[in-house]
């Protein structure tokens, strides 16, 4: 493995993985690209900058929806690939009852037209499960460089993409990392993915929320460094 690429989730940018990037910067070349256009069609132009077999790709949330989608209709395997608080479809339907209400989404989406920083702080303080309020003074920062047609074309994508049907292509099986109190995509939509795809790997991190890789930064860059060596699905 030569490269780690961390891909950030809506509302948050490349800063979210500092704690990452200072880990591993010293034994591989790590990129987390700031994701311009929440479209399939960037991130591809962005992967084929690199030989995929020699990198570790790690999605959070969309930006992991994004990265699922990209690898499934691709067809090309990476060296190493997680899936970080990950879901399928973002929004509960008949058949999938475990997403965030549709409205609720919607709400969101007409609250950026007045007060966007403060849906962006709301958004951040939900990332947090119950227990982990210490680090709310720490996680706002993260969330505050996305422009406002950014975070509505986000949201957008939360609303509308299914990606259930694409799983089957999924070239490789990934490591499936999920704070089980995660208010924002419960630990079931991780369960889920796992059942579907073969091989893949369900690492549950106990008491974490939506951002595992910064309030339990060590347990996961274990598992990040696990999957580095054995170049697998959990090492």
């Amino acid at each position: 493995m030569q490269t780690l690429i961390l891909l950030h989730g809506w509302g948050a940018t490349g800063s979210v993985w500092q704690k990452q990037t200072l880990a591993f910067q010293k034994q591989l070349q790590v990129q987390a690209p700031p994701i311009s256009a929440w479209d399939p069609y960037w991130l591809e132009g962005y992967l084929q900058n690199y030989s995929l077999p020699d990198c570790l790709l790690v999605g959070w949330s969309l930006g992991g929806m994004l990265l699922l989608e990209v690898l499934a209709k691709k067809g090309s395997p990476p060296g190493g690939l997680a899936l970080v608080g990950v879901p399928p479809v973002f929004c509960s339907r008949p058949d999938h009852p475990w997403g965030q209400p549709p409205a609720a989404v919607r709400a969101m989406r007409r609250a950026l037209k007045g007060d966007p920083p403060k849906v962006l702080q709301d958004f951040a303080g939900s990332c947090l499960s119950p227990g982990e309020e210490a680090f709310k003074d720490e996680v706002a920062p993260l969330f505050t460089g996305a422009d406002g047609s950014d975070l509505t074309a986000g949201l957008d994508y939360l609303l509308n993409r299914d990606l259930r049907p694409l799983l089957s292509g999924l070239p490789a099986p990934p490591t499936i990392i999920q704070g089980d109190r995660d208010r924002i995509v419960p630990a079931e939509q991780a369960r889920f993915l796992h059942e579907r795809l073969p091989g893949s790997s369900l690492r549950l991190l106990p008491g974490a929320g939506h951002l595992p890789f910064w309030t339990q930064a060590g347990r996961f860059n274990e598992i990040l460094e696990e999957m580095i060596v054995g170049g697998g699905p959990g090492g």
